[in-house]
């Protein structure tokens, strides 16, 4: 059984969240190169930027990478806020795209925090945080179904927060949907659904109606309130055997989702 539905509850890492964001940020520093040459400013500046581009375009490796690190934090000062953010996200990508399984945040932070702004460096603590105390790994939860909740309304509070910083919020806004999908899909270890009969998990049930009296005026609980209602629909049972129904609950699923992420980044 749980073989067979592998795949089917959520069980993502953040370096599905990080690949989207890839081309936009190489393209967003082309457009930035003209940018600085358009509106007068130093040319040594547009000369560091062209540079920098020219090295990332190298084959990622352990010896350029190391060298595009150490001109980047030579030359990051020299640029504003937003250019520093877009400079220093483009070098994340370039060492992602060499090994995506060691990513060293804590590095980006030490190295380059000072430079970039608030909500970059709120997105590494979180990428750190979820790094070194991970919510799912393989396919089993290490955290409650309510420290799942506590974390996506943590997720939310700080998009909320950051809306109007649009070079992080879809990077943000993917792993609030890798908690949400935790909470309402379960992960092939922990399914929301007991595989031997096909009901609600106990715990996870309580610890959504806590958390849903605790934080009632939250994207994640009125969520989880449509949630119950689907849940009450069904009468808290999920028949494995049947297909359309298990359609319709990975079809609710993947609304809800959907429905929280614009909430969350449009309140």
């Amino acid at each position: 059984m749980k073989n067979f539905w592998r795949g089917f509850f959520a069980e993502c890492c953040l370096g599905e969240v990080q690949t989207a964001m890839k081309n936009i940020l190489y393209v967003s520093l082309i457009v930035a190169v003209g940018t600085f040459t358009l509106v007068g400013c130093s040319q040594k500046l547009s000369d560091i930027q062209t540079e920098y581009l020219r090295m990332m375009e190298e084959p990622a490796t352990p010896e350029n990478i190391s060298a595009t690190g150490d001109y980047l934090e030579k030359n990051l000062k020299r640029f504003d806020i937003n250019h520093a953010d877009q400079m220093v996200i483009a070098f994340e990508d370039y060492i992602y795209s060499y090994d995506s399984e060691h990513m060293d945040y804590s590095m980006f932070l030490d190295r380059f925090g000072k430079y970039v702004s608030q909500p970059l460096c709120g997105l590494y603590e979180i990428k750190i945080e979820e790094q070194e105390n991970p919510a799912i790994v393989g396919a089993k939860l290490q955290k409650s179904w309510r420290e799942l909740c506590e974390r996506a309304h943590f997720l939310e509070v700080f998009i909320k927060d950051n809306k109007n910083y649009q070079l992080i919020q879809e990077e943000t806004a993917g792993i609030y949907d890798h908690y949400l999908k935790a909470i309402l899909m379960g992960t092939t270890e922990n399914p929301v659904f007991n595989y031997d009969n096909g009901s609600f998990n106990d715990e996870a049930q309580n610890a959504y109606i806590d958390f849903t009296a605790a934080y009632p005026d939250t994207t994640v609980a009125d969520i989880m309130n449509e949630y119950f209602a689907y849940l009450s629909s069904i009468h808290f049972i999920l028949d494995y055997k049947d297909a359309a129904e298990i359609t319709v609950f990975s079809d609710t699923c993947v609304y809800l989702v959907s429905e929280a992420r614009k909430r969350a980044c449009n309140k």
